[in-house]
């Protein structure tokens, strides 16, 4: 599994924002259980995740906490510049599959754009990987 795009109707992430994406799971509390585990097992399973609408309503809340946690502990809300911040200190491949803030912001970011507008255009959120 490379990359992961994450699409949602007319929405397009950033190129490749979803290898963090696993990390990302794991970072959402325990009340997300449920809907983490259904996205864990299509990841195991399948070469896209599909978020239907109303798991993406339900995953919103817990992805925007974990952003705006993200952003208070990077300091701001640059993702690339978090990841500079961060190449020194960290092995790329392994920051760009998840140990990296930036990388995870990166992820988060593009997740909440795409359930925003899953509930808009009541879509389901699909994440593909290549």
């Amino acid at each position: 599994m490379a990359g992961g795009n994450i699409i949602c109707g007319t929405f397009q992430s950033a190129d490749k924002s979803g290898p963090a994406l696993e990390a990302v799971l794991e970072a959402l509390p325990l009340q997300a259980h449920e809907l983490i585990e259904n996205v864990k097992q299509q990841l195991d399973t399948a070469e896209f995740v599909l978020i239907e609408v109303e798991q993406a309503k339900s995953l919103l809340p817990f992805l925007q906490v974990y952003q705006a946690q993200l952003i208070a502990e990077i300091g701001h809300d640059d993702w690339a510049r978090a990841t500079q911040e961060e190449k020194s200190s960290l092995e790329p491949v392994a920051a760009k599959w998840g140990s990296g803030k930036g990388w995870r912001l990166y992820c988060v970011r593009d997740l909440v754009g795409a359930c925003e507008n899953s509930l808009v255009e009541m879509e389901p959120v699909c994440i593909t990987f290549s």
